[in-house]
């Protein structure tokens, strides 16, 4: 069965090659990874010339507006080993990461699973695949 998330197919290759060297992190983000996993074999992989501009990708810049109070702030989908909190830099391995990967423009998504924040990808400020930027 396949999702109805697009990757890249560089995104994926990428991504699969950084989950060796994160064997021993904590129950929580071992289980965020073992669910990007399932996603990685169930999405739709495209080569990146492919990849629509409405798609979150892997280094995409992307605004999330707040459904419950309409704030809207900037955000950045790195690697883990690039995220950074205070200067809004997500982890694809974290929940808001892993949820944003894929989607589309109009996806509402969960901050996490104990929270009732909502947010909806607003709108896409920059995708590499969509600048011609096939290798970030």
């Amino acid at each position: 069965m396949r999702s109805d998330k697009i990757f890249s197919k560089f995104d994926c290759e990428r991504i699969e090659r950084t989950f060796a060297q994160y064997n021993n992190t904590n129950e929580s983000e071992k289980k965020l990874i073992e669910l990007l996993k399932n996603q990685l074999h169930r999405s739709k992989q495209v080569p990146p010339q492919k990849i629509k501009a409405n798609v979150v990708t892997m280094n995409s810049k992307f605004i999330l507006k707040n459904i419950g109070n309409g704030k809207k702030e900037e955000y950045h989908l790195v690697f883990p080993e690039e995220s950074d909190a205070k200067k809004k830099k997500i982890s694809v391995f974290s929940g808001i990461g892993l949820q944003v990967l894929g989607s589309t423009i109009g996806t509402v998504i969960k901050e996490n699973s104990g929270s009732e924040q909502y947010y909806v990808i607003e709108s896409i400020i920059y995708q590499p695949e969509a600048a011609g930027h096939y290798n970030l």
